[in-house]
């Protein structure tokens, strides 16, 4: 067996576990999902790939005129149908869907949304086929809000965090993380990028600053945190939302792995 097949099953096995979070960063997410909500119109046909238990997508889809889930985990995709019926929302529907099948679907959404589903792909020619899969799922002038990370902006992150003598923040075994200038070269051929969103002075406060007083360590359900963060992180996301346009850190592109590539489909 190949390694990256070994690995696509392993990555398959994570996500049919219940006990696998995504993030458990809540404060964080939240950003993550208005930052999307900024950019879709109530006249949008929807794509959410990689929809999970469908908590974004149910904020998406009071924004939109019509939202498509699509999932590949059958644990997930279940929780995600359970969670739309509880809701009473009428315009979402939920569907199986691998991006890496999907190039079947053609012109079909006038927006589409990934949020850190591509770092789970397992080679960059796969992240690579995915992307044309979304060009090709929009209708021309379609937005694709693409939720992602890169590997320059994390490595800033652990810079700035070795200076100030904190260990640095391990990336998950099953990611993938895009190479900036790669990505962009790539994207350039066929979106116009037409906005950017890093989480930059997030990162800083809850990364860095607090983590200089309080301990912070581990990742899903094997976090180990000191109290004051469910506190802090709360406050960082308000400071975030009101401030962020006003304080820019200098000296890097992007600070923290998560960004947003706002993107129109080229004609």
């Amino acid at each position: 067996m190949s390694k990256h097949i070994e690995l696509k099953k392993s990555i398959k096995d994570y996500w049919e576990n219940p006990n696998t979070i995504s993030i458990i960063d809540s404060n964080l997410h939240k950003l993550e999902i208005d930052t999307v909500c900024r950019y879709l119109r109530v006249s949008d046909n929807l794509a959410d790939i990689g929809c999970a238990n469908a908590k974004a997508t149910l904020n998406y889809a009071t924004k939109v005129y019509k939202c498509t889930g699509f999932e590949r985990s059958t644990y997930l995709l279940k929780k995600a149908r359970a969670a739309v019926s509880r809701s009473g929302i009428k315009n979402i529907v939920i569907r199986y869907g691998e991006i890496l099948d999907m190039g079947h679907i053609q012109n079909e959404f006038s927006a589409v949304v990934t949020q850190r589903m591509l770092i789970n792909l397992v080679s960059w020619r796969e992240q690579k086929q995915a992307i044309i899969n979304i060009h090709r799922m929009l209708k021309p002038r379609g937005r694709y809000i693409m939720i992602e990370n890169t590997e320059d902006a994390f490595r800033a992150l652990n810079k700035m965090r070795a200076m100030m003598g904190l260990n640095p923040v391990a990336k998950h075994w099953h990611n993938l993380f895009f190479v900036y200038k790669k990505l962009v070269r790539f994207l350039r051929d066929k979106f116009k990028i037409i906005d950017f969103q890093d989480f930059g002075l997030y990162y800083f406060l809850t990364r860095i600053y607090v983590q200089m007083f309080a301990p912070f360590v581990g990742y899903g359900r094997n976090i180990k945190k000191d109290p004051i963060f469910d506190k802090s992180d709360t406050a960082a996301r308000i400071i975030f939302e009101k401030l962020h346009d006003c304080i820019k850190i200098e000296g890097i592109r992007a600070l923290g792995p998560i960004q947003a590539f706002i993107l129109e489909r080229k004609n």
